[in-house]
């Protein structure tokens, strides 16, 4: 599909997600806005030394909620991981609020860009891209979104492992598994 008729179809469909990234895409730098107050941040910005794993997130899913203390635990020194929250507020009014407060770095995506560029579809939908900006990882947390106790493949637990010691990650992508985003 050319570039312009996509532009088209986003433009007059506003609420369609674009085709998700392609492992080896560049991360867009784009404008977010902090959920627990303070200044506007970018995407760049974000990374930590070792690389970023951003998880589409919802004040308003069962599902994200079921994972919160799985991507907790996610943090590790120098793989930043931040929680995005790309639901309109005006469908969704929970998403405006900063809701629970995480010890992780929670953004707005505004306008639904970030959602856009990456092709997150579902909370929590995860990308994760290495200390070049580079992604590596896409789709699900895990293989057992209702009970931790029976995953039995942990994807973005060995992919922030794999980052943080600096080795390549092995596995790049899986079907992610939850909430559709509603873009403004």
């Amino acid at each position: 599909m050319a570039r312009s008729t996509i532009f088209v179809i986003a433009f007059l469909f506003p609420n369609v997600v674009a085709a998700q990234i392609s492992i080896g895409s560049a991360l867009p730098d784009l404008p977010l806005e902090s959920m627990q107050g303070g200044s506007d941040l970018t995407t760049h910005a974000l990374v930590g030394v070792r690389g970023a794993v951003f998880v589409f997130w919802s004040n308003d899913c069962n599902w994200t909620s079921q994972y919160e203390e799985r991507v907790e635990a996610l943090v590790t020194t120098g793989v930043a991981v931040i929680l995005v929250n790309s639901n309109d507020p005006e469908v969704f009014p929970k998403e405006a609020e900063a809701g629970k407060q995480y010890n992780l770095t929670y953004v707005r995506d505004p306008q639904g860009g970030l959602a856009r560029a990456l092709g997150a579809e579902r909370t929590p939908h995860v990308f994760a891209f290495d200390n070049t900006n580079k992604l590596v990882y896409v789709g699900g947390i895990d293989d057992a979104p209702a009970d931790p106790q029976v995953a039995q493949a942990h994807w973005i637990q060995d992919v922030v492992q794999q980052l943080a010691s600096g080795q390549e990650v092995n596995i790049s992508s899986t079907k992610p598994f939850g909430c559709r985003i509603k873009l403004p």
